[in-house]
């Protein structure tokens, strides 16, 4: 996938409601006292280098996706985090081994988002490593442009201030 896809969005994409390399500044006064969707990576960083689900990694992915959720929280946004949600729910599937969740079913996971990308206001990418390669980031980019939903992509000196030890993409 091309990592320049922001600057390659179908012609049908709203460009204008498109914050690319946006402050945190700009999403606090738009989105203070609304319920944003934080749009994260995990399913290329939830894999392990033999190609399989890894547990620790997902759990990495969902702790870097919650620290964001939580520096909104104290800003005045409501994030709804999906990764958050959906990670936790993934790890729990797997203590009742009768049934676990696929947590790299790109069509499930696609579908139970869509409703939760639909009741925000906006939506929020902040400079996680990994973000740009992110085939569920791009749909729900698009998704929210062609409904007329902004969305903030992040700047990433922006990353250390809501990545807690995590090291942003772009930061030195």
């Amino acid at each position: 996938m091309d990592k320049n896809w922001l600057g390659n969005l179908p012609p049908y994409a709203a460009k204008s409601l498109l914050y690319h390399n946006a402050r945190l500044a700009d999403v606090i006064a738009h989105c203070r006292g609304r319920l944003v969707y934080l749009a994260t990576p995990y399913s290329k960083i939830a894999v392990g280098d033999d190609g399989q689900w890894d547990v620790g990694l997902s759990i990495d992915a969902m702790i870097r996706a919650a620290h964001w959720a939580r520096h909104l929280a104290l800003e005045g946004i409501t994030a709804v985090s999906p990764i958050v949600q959906s990670a936790e729910m993934v790890h729990a599937s797997y203590l009742d081994s009768s049934d676990p969740m696929d947590p790299l079913d790109a069509d499930f996971w696609t579908a139970w988002c869509a409703p939760l990308l639909e009741a925000s206001a906006a939506v929020v990418v902040p400079p996680i490593r990994g973000w740009r390669e992110s085939l569920g980031i791009r749909h729900e980019v698009i998704e929210a442009l062609t409904s007329g939903r902004p969305v903030f992509v992040l700047h990433a000196d922006e990353g250390e201030r809501g990545q807690g030890d995590h090291k942003a993409e772009g930061a030195a």
